[in-house]
Formats: structure tokens, C-alpha cells, sequence
């Protein structure tokens, strides 16, 4: 069976169903690219060659090369030379002998006397007796204290305001707005904060 799948890189959306199942139908017969051709038979392996060869001496390692003399060091900067010390000064004079202790003198602390006796105990008195208390003085005359006046009566309470007056009656209510539906111009209406549509875009007309 031949399949004549059209192809392209911009399929119809119409097309594009027929065109895959097209393909399906080529993937499911198997039937993709030319026949293939009668495979010949296998031909006989043949034998397997001697084991490997013995492996020959290793030669000689080749002379080490001599090196080479190693180059003169470098120059070092030289360090200056240190001044000479100057002489030490002369050491001071010799230390004076010390001069002999003075001789004690033989006055020793003299000897504590004995403790005399002790005196006898003193007998006190006879306590005096107390005096007698003086009369209190009189109370000289204060400021009498005003009689307290009559308390006021209080004021009688005023009388309660008038009732309150009857509520009014409620009004009717009025009629409930319908629905609307605002449909924006496509063309600029040319009044300044108006909204019109511009090519599928809200835009507000600058007027």
C-alpha cells in the first residue's frame, strides 16, 4: 500500500487530523521506505590465530646526560660597616668607709614599781526626795466658735419637657434600576476623561 502524506511545516488546522492519522497508518503496516533487499547467509568464523608472540628483551637504558655546572650566585648587597664604640667612661669615685656605730647608752628603763592597794569602796547617798508638781496655769480665753447656720432647702426639680412628637410615616420606595451594559465607542470621542476602545485596547481620550 502507498501513503501519500503531505508535508509541510504549516499544517491547516483542517488538515492536520488527516495528516496524522495518515502517518499512524504508515507506522502501524510497517510499510516506511523502500523494500528491504534478501539478506545473505552468514559465512563461517574463522580460526583463531596463534597465542601472542613471546615478548623481546627489554634494551638497555641509554645513558643519564651529564649536568650541567651550576651557575655563580648572585651578588648580595654588602652590609655597611658598624662604627666604631666609643670608649667607656671612667667609674666613680671610691665609696667612703662607713663610719662607726655609736656606743649605747647604759641608761636601762628603770624597774616597775609595786602596785599600791587598792582604796576602799565608797558608800552613796541617800537619794533626795521629789518636789512636789506645780498647779497648772489657767487657759488664757480663745476665739469661740460661730454657731453652724440653717442647711438651705434645696431647689425643686423643674418639670420634664414635652413627649416626643409621632414618627413620621416611611415614604414609598422607589423602583429599582435595571440592568445595563456600557459599550465603549471604537472611535476617539474626543472629550477629554471619556473611555473609548482603541483597537481592542481601553484608552481614556485626552480630549
Amino acid at each position: 500500500m502507498t501513503y501519500n502524506i503531505r508535508s509541510s511545516r504549516f499544517y491547516d488546522l483542517q488538515t492536520l487530523g488527516p495528516v496524522l492519522k495518515q502517518v499512524v497508518d504508515a507506522i502501524n503496516a510497517g510499510n516506511i521506505g523502500g523494500p528491504t533487499g534478501p539478506q545473505s547467509a552468514t559465512g563461517f568464523t574463522g580460526p583463531t590465530g596463534a597465542a601472542t608472540g613471546i615478548t623481546g628483551p627489554t634494551g638497555p637504558t641509554g645513558p643519564t646526560a651529564q649536568t650541567g655546572a651550576t651557575g655563580p650566585t648572585g651578588f648580595t648587597p654588602a652590609t655597611g660597616y658598624t662604627g666604631v664604640t666609643g670608649p667607656t667612661g671612667p667609674a666613680g669615685g671610691p665609696t667612703g668607709p662607713t663610719g662607726p656605730t655609736g656606743v649605747t647608752g647604759a641608761n636601762a628603763t628603770g624597774v616597775t614599781g609595786p602596785t599600791g592597794a587598792a582604796g576602799a569602796a565608797g558608800t552613796n547617798g541617800p537619794t533626795g526626795y521629789t518636789g512636789n508638781t506645780g498647779a497648772t496655769g489657767v487657759t488664757g480665753p480663745g476665739p469661740a466658735t460661730g454657731p453652724t447656720g440653717a442647711t438651705g432647702s434645696p431647689s425643686p426639680t423643674g418639670p420634664t419637657g414635652t413627649a416626643t412628637g409621632p414618627t413620621g410615616a416611611t415614604g414609598a420606595t422607589g423602583a429599582q434600576g435595571g440592568n445595563w451594559l456600557f459599550v465603549a465607542p471604537t472611535s476617539d470621542p474626543h472629550i477629554k476623561g471619556a473611555l473609548w476602545a482603541n483597537a481592542g485596547v481601553l484608552t481614556i481620550s485626552a480630549g
